[in-house]
C-alpha cells in the first residue's frame, strides 16, 4: 500500500479547516481536486477517515488516529530540515563531559579524535574528580556524559553502557611481586601502600578492602588524584591496587607493571557511561555516546 505525500497534505488542511472548499481555498487548488486526493488515500486505507456533515467535514476515529501520525511527521519533517540546515555549515558545539582521571588518558581521547574526524567543528568541555563532584556536575547540567567507575544511577540518570574491570596490584618494574600472575593480600602486607583518600575510598569498591581492619597493611602515603599515585608507585615509595584502566602507556613503556589480585578478593570495579534521564541528546552527543561505548566494550575480553 502506497499512501501519496500530496493525499496526506490535503487530508491535514482539510481537517484543520473541516471544510473541502475551505482546504481547498487556503491549498489554492479545485475543491475537485482535494476531494478526489481524499476518496484515493479512502481507498488506500480502506477505512473511512472523514464524517462527511450537512455544512462541513469531521474526522472519524481512524482519521483522529491518522491524523496525529501526519501531524507527528510533519514535526520530524521540520526537525530534520533543521539538522541538514545545521550540517551544511558543518556542526557546531561544545559536549561536555565529566569522567575519571583513568578513563582520560586513552579512552576518551580515542572517542574524541573519532568523534572529530566526523564532526570537526565539535569541542569538549573535561572535567574529572571524585565520584560525587562527577554525578553532581551531570545532575546540575553542568556534564552531558558522566563515564566514572562504579558511580550508580538514579531516578534522574541513565546507565546506556557499563563494563566491568578486576582490581589488581601496580607496582614498579623489578618489584618482588612484578612477575607473580596473580597476587594474594598476604602478599602485599610486607609492602608499603599507597592508598586513596577517604573521599576516594567512599565511592570505589576499594573501600571492602581498607575496611577489614584484620588486614594490617602499610600506609605509606594517601594520595586524592590517580596520576599522583601512579607516580608514587612509580617512584618506588609503594604498591597500590586499581584497575589497570588508564595504565596502557605506562606498562607498555615499561614504568609500572600491574597484576591481578587473586580471584574472590574482591570484586571487580565497574565502569559506567551515564546520561540525564529524560534529556533530548543533540546528533553529535548521540554519536559520541556510541563512540565512547564502542570503547567500553572493547574493554570486556580484557576484564573477563
Amino acid at each position: 500500500m502506497t499512501i501519496l505525500k500530496t493525499g496526506l497534505v490535503y487530508f491535514d488542511q482539510a481537517a484543520r479547516d473541516g471544510s473541502i472548499r475551505k482546504a481547498a481555498d487556503n491549498l489554492h487548488i479545485a475543491s475537485s481536486a482535494v476531494n478526489r486526493q481524499l476518496l484515493q488515500l479512502e481507498e488506500e486505507l480502506g477505512i473511512e477517515l472523514f464524517e462527511r456533515l450537512p455544512r462541513g467535514i469531521r474526522p472519524t476515529a481512524a482519521g483522529e488516529a491518522l491524523l496525529n501520525y501526519v501531524r507527528q511527521w510533519n514535526r520530524d519533517v521540520s526537525q530534520l530540515r533543521q539538522e541538514i540546515g545545521r550540517l551544511k555549515g558543518g556542526v557546531r558545539g561544545t559536549i561536555h563531559i565529566a569522567a575519571a582521571e583513568s578513563i582520560t588518558t586513552e579512552i576518551l581521547p580515542r572517542a574524541m579524535a573519532n568523534l572529530q574526524a566526523r564532526f570537526p567543528l565539535i569541542d569538549f568541555t573535561l572535567i574529572s574528580g571524585d565520584n560525587y563532584f562527577i554525578k553532581s556536575a551531570l545532575l546540575s547540567r553542568e556534564a552531558d556524559i558522566v563515564c566514572a567507575f562504579d558511580v550508580t544511577g538514579g531516578l534522574r540518570t541513565e546507565t546506556v553502557a557499563s563494563v566491568s574491570s578486576p582490581i589488581g596490584v601496580i607496582m614498579p618494574l623489578g618489584h618482588p611481586l612484578a612477575k607473580r600472575d596473580e597476587i594474594s593480600l598476604s602478599d602485599c602486607l610486607g609492602y608499603p601502600i599507597i592508598t586513596p583518600t577517604a573521599n576516594w575510598l567512599n565511592h570505589s569498591i576499594l573501600r571492602e578492602l581498607f575496611e577489614d581492619k584484620s588486614l594490617p597493611f602499610q600506609i605509606a602515603a594517601r594520595v586524592e588524584r590517580i596520576g599522583m599515585l601512579r607516580n608514587l608507585v612509580q617512584s618506588g615509595l609503594g604498591i597500590a591496587f586499581m584497575s589497570p584502566i588508564g595504565l596502557d602507556r605506562d606498562v607498555r613503556d615499561g614504568n609500572l607493571v600491574w597484576a591481578p589480585l587473586a580471584k574472590g578478593v574482591i570484586r571487580p570495579t565497574t565502569i559506567s557511561l551515564l546520561v540525564p534521564k529524560g534529556r533530548v541528546l543533540s546528533p553529535h552527543i548521540r554519536v559520541f555516546i556510541e563512540l565512547l561505548t564502542e570503547e567500553l566494550r572493547a574493554l570486556e575480553p580484557a576484564a573477563s
